[in-house]
């Protein structure tokens, strides 16, 4: 039935293992063997000393560990002790952490203390109001399940499952939800830990200052507790996919998802990496709701064959033909595999499975929120800047981001497509600073045309960089200073960029 089978974009993300193999004739079983053997699932992670983050560029030495209780009225009682004493001097700040999907430090801080958020992960759903209350350390992974049960799905959520609610929230993340704000818009309401040890209830009416600077304020004004969170109704989708030039891309996506006629809930782009055309071409998959399919309750499907899927992906980042073989199969031999899915399948599927192993490089996100209009301009500035900064890119995915008018640090004040890069990085002195001089200009060129950058990511952009893409930065320090003046909560991307911190201006 259509909910065990593997979803249209499943296959297409990850790179058409089952056409591959395939294609490979008689050579494909022992070959795609010994690719998935070179490919491997990354091993467990070993005790540490040391905590890191996505990235694995940030081995951070900390003064302790706090966990989170079960619940939040217990979380906050454990906790309060240690917020007194670090207002008072006689211990380190705080960083929160939820399972570190940041690469720059937002959920590390050096010598300091670090919040475990996830036993805080109860989940509890009003199905009548559309509304469930969950705990910030409860993952998507947690949350789909209850809500497919129930004939639920989450509104907007990243496009994995593998993020918190609390993570979710601190960086006010987007999917490919059409025609939505970020997360932040799907809020009733949170509970948040100030830093004098207070629990207060923040909504669009109450505390709203404190509501708006959380939400994308990335656990520098207090610790989100739990909150109260819309979602829809599951339903099933029809997909339906197109391949255009990226210049037409706006245009093109705009016909299909934003006219009065669109019916298309879900989309997404994703931008050709093959060398021979680079970044020129786009595939637009779009995902239309199946009659009378509200409500539904079907089984959620999984990843097929992730070993093997996994070996298509990781192998296409180190071999230009892999890049090639990739794209073909996205653009040429999928599209007939799709069938109908339901929303909740779409989103419940992981990131780790994908994750680089390799111990020389590691894998590095940027992103950029682009005016709609002018998307073309950034990806020609990008066919540029890339080679020649010999930046490796491994994955490009373009979403839509409607206007963000809740959240304080906003990166979407107007529509725009957030154009999601993954890049492979050397883990070498050479490699960062090549990767740092690329992400500077491909943040110069976002801003000439209006647009902004992602904070979740490299902590790459100079202090100038980062006051033209949030010009509320200031304020929002001001008003830190007002709810935690000695200093409580704090992060490396407090230190990177906070008041008086960092005169590099790029």
């Amino acid at each position: 039935m259509a909910g065990h089978r593997p979803s249209r974009r499943q296959v297409l993300s990850y790179g058409g293992t089952a056409v591959g193999a395939l294609a490979a004739g008689g050579y494909g079983g022992a070959a795609l063997q010994r690719i998935a053997d070179q490919g491997r699932m990354p091993p467990a992670a070993p005790s540490r000393t040391l905590f890191n983050d996505a990235s694995g560029l940030n081995p951070t030495r900390v003064r302790g560990v706090t966990f989170a209780a079960a619940t939040a009225t217990d979380t906050a009682a454990r906790i309060k002790p240690l917020l007194r004493r670090i207002a008072q001097g006689q211990d380190p700040a705080l960083a929160i952490s939820g399972v570190r999907h940041s690469m720059g430090g937002q959920s590390l801080l050096q010598d300091g203390w670090l919040l475990e958020t996830q036993p805080m992960n109860h989940i509890s759903l009003d199905s009548d109001r559309q509304i469930m209350r969950v705990g910030a350390g409860a993952t998507w992974r947690e949350i789909i399940p209850v809500l497919n049960a129930r004939g639920c799905a989450p509104k907007v959520m990243q496009s994995n499952h593998d993020f918190t609610i609390g993570g979710s929230l601190s960086v006010n993340c987007h999917g490919w939800h059409t025609n939505s704000p970020p997360i932040a818009s799907t809020v009733h309401s949170l509970r948040l830990l100030t830093a004098d040890g207070t629990v207060v209830t923040c909504s669009p009416t109450e505390n709203t200052e404190l509501f708006r600077l959380a939400l994308g304020g990335y656990g520098m004004f207090g610790v989100i507790l739990e909150a109260d969170i819309a979602v829809v109704p599951n339903v099933l989708f029809a997909p339906a996919f197109a391949t255009v030039p990226t210049r037409e891309y706006a245009a093109a996506f705009a016909r299909r998802v934003h006219t009065p006629a669109a019916r298309a809930e879900m989309a997404y782009g994703r931008l050709s990496v093959d060398p021979d055309n680079f970044l020129h071409e786009a595939i637009i998959g779009t995902y239309t709701p199946a009659p009378q399919s509200r409500g539904t309750r079907t089984p959620l499907s999984s990843l097929p064959q992730p070993g093997a899927q996994r070996a298509i992906f990781r192998n296409s980042a180190t071999s230009r033909a892999g890049k090639v073989l990739r794209w073909w199969l996205e653009r040429e031999a999928e599209p007939w595999l799709a069938d109908e899915v339901s929303r909740n399948s779409l989103l419940n599927e992981p990131v780790a499975v994908f994750a680089n192993s390799a111990p020389e490089t590691t894998d590095i996100l940027h992103e950029y929120f682009i005016p709609q209009a002018r998307l073309w301009e950034v990806v020609r500035a990008a066919q540029d800047i890339i080679p020649r900064s010999r930046g490796n890119l491994l994955n490009v995915t373009v979403r839509d981001v409607r206007r963000d008018d809740r959240s304080t640090l906003a990166y979407a004040r107007q529509d725009v497509f957030g154009l999601v890069m993954l890049f492979v990085q050397d883990r070498t002195a050479a490699g960062e600073a090549r990767m740092q001089a690329m992400t500077r200009d491909l943040i110069d060129a976002a801003l000439s045309t209006g647009g902004t950058f992602y904070l979740p990511y490299r902590l790459h952009a100079g202090k100038d960089q980062l006051h033209r893409a949030y010009p509320a930065w200031d304020a929002a320090m001001r008003a830190k200073d007002r709810y935690d003046p000695h200093g409580v909560f704090r992060s490396e991307l407090y230190h990177r960029y906070g008041p008086d911190r960092n005169t590099d201006n790029g």
